[in-house]
């Protein structure tokens, strides 16, 4: 008797374990009002509405600060054209699955994941969209978990759900945690729930300390969105009233009211459509506006000086968007200094997609593990071709040929190859080149 119920609690704990070790594979609902609606927060965009958008969010409500973030990065091409530079540098790399350790049962593991990475539908959608976070802080994708006829947990796709159905913290409680993440559902419109756990991929990417509501790159980048917003509204308002030179219109002394309103009429008729009629008592003037060329020019230098100031701070530089083709280097330095960002970016990634997507995957397949496989971006760091060249070609020391092809990127010549040999000393480069002399000198030689 007592060895059947011991028996049938260790079958009873048994499923426990095995239940706890299968992922919840329903799809979440997700539909709410908050994804029917928005407030549209840039319309009529102030100073003072836009400082109580971002003290909302400061106070863990930052539903109306991501629906801002997504406006501007609708309407603001240079803005969205940065964010977009930052996030292909990552997302279109490769990655790698790398085992724990050389043990067999480690790589075993890391095979099993990058199998099931490599079959996940639309994975570099996900990539992408993970890497939302980059301009708004954090981004949110539901995990769709399956499991197979054999027993085998993988992930099947994931579905993205924007930053304005979250929060942080309670909205009721003052003292609540605002680092903590919480999902608002149309039954929880004020403090939200609690995540569903290993049912979300949420990666965060911290522009700078502090907790995620206000530590997002975008923070920065609504203020001068904001005064670019207004500058270039005056702008067209300008284009519109001064595009075209002023028209006076003139009447006699004893014109009367009637004359008075045909000459008003004809005025705007030749706003319209350029053309009208008049009485030959009355005159029309056009007056070119004074200083046109100095007022654009205000208004062109202050958009620029915004869009500079929104490169600084999504790219570190000002050269990447905006660099003037044909300048000797610029191009290269540009791309080094972006290169920190992009490890960052990628670093930050790595760390999330091990900790929130692979440590699960291997407990729900494997069990818990001493140590876990990691996912990691493949970069690989931008070189002066240019300067190494001149270190190698002054160096002191040997250099073998093939780290000197190596470090140029340049392949080898094989044996029976055709190749160019190089110019003489105190020949401009590139002049070996040309076919003519090439031809003349028999530069090309076996080797």
């Amino acid at each position: 008797m007592n060895n059947n119920i011991f028996s049938r609690a260790r079958l009873a704990l048994k499923a426990a374990k095995e239940q706890l070790r299968r992922p919840d594979t329903n799809e979440i609902s997700t539909v709410s009002l908050f994804n029917r609606w928005g407030t549209y927060p840039s319309n009529g965009l102030t100073p003072d509405t836009l400082a109580t958008i971002l003290k909302e969010a400061d106070e863990g409500n930052i539903s109306r600060q991501m629906e801002l973030f997504e406006e501007i990065m609708e309407k603001d091409p240079h803005i969205f054209g940065a964010f977009q530079s930052r996030k292909l540098a990552v997302s279109k790399r490769d990655y790698q699955i790398m085992p724990a350790s050389e043990e067999r049962h480690d790589k075993e593991i890391a095979e099993y994941v990058r199998n099931v990475f490599n079959n996940i539908k639309r994975f570099h959608t996900f990539r992408e969209d993970a890497l939302d976070a980059v301009p708004k802080g954090f981004s949110a994708q539901q995990i769709m978990w399956k499991i197979d006829p054999a027993n085998n947990v993988y992930i099947d796709r994931f579905e993205l759900l924007h930053q304005k159905n979250f929060r942080f913290g309670l909205a009721t409680d003052p003292k609540s945690d605002l680092n903590k993440i919480r999902r608002i559902t149309d039954e929880a419109l004020v403090d939200g729930v609690e995540l569903e756990p290993f049912k979300w991929f949420i990666p965060i990417v911290k522009a700078r300390s502090g907790y995620p509501g206000r530590a997002s790159i975008m923070r920065t980048v609504t203020w001068y969105y904001l005064f670019k917003n207004f500058d270039v509204k005056s702008w067209v308002q300008f284009a519109e009233v001064y595009g075209l030179p002023l028209r006076i219109g003139k009447y006699g002394t004893g014109a009367g009211e009637d004359e008075k309103n045909d000459l008003l009429r004809a005025l705007q008729t030749i706003a319209q459509d350029a053309s009208a009629i008049i009485s030959d008592t009355t005159k029309i003037e056009f007056v070119e506006a004074v200083q046109k060329a100095a007022s654009i020019q205000l208004y062109q230098d202050l958009a620029a000086y915004c869009d500079a100031q929104d490169s600084k701070a999504i790219l570190g530089h000002t050269g990447a968007i905006d660099s003037t083709p044909g300048k000797l280097g610029g191009e290269t330095n540009a791309e080094n200094v972006r290169f920190d960002l992009i490890e960052n970016d990628a670093q930050s990634l790595d760390y999330e997609i091990t900790d929130q997507l692979v440590v699960p995957l291997v407990n729900f397949q494997f069990g818990q593990q001493e140590k876990y496989p990691s996912y990691k971006t493949v970069l690989v760091p931008p070189k002066n071709r240019k300067e190494e060249q001149d270190i190698m070609n002054n160096s002191r020391v040997p250099i073998s040929t093939r780290h000197y092809y190596e470090q140029l990127g340049i392949p080898q010549p094989q044996d029976g190859e055709e190749v160019i040999t190089p110019a003489p000393a105190g020949i401009p480069f590139g002049t070996q080149f040309g076919l003519k002399e090439i031809a003349a000198s028999g530069s090309k030689k076996k080797l």
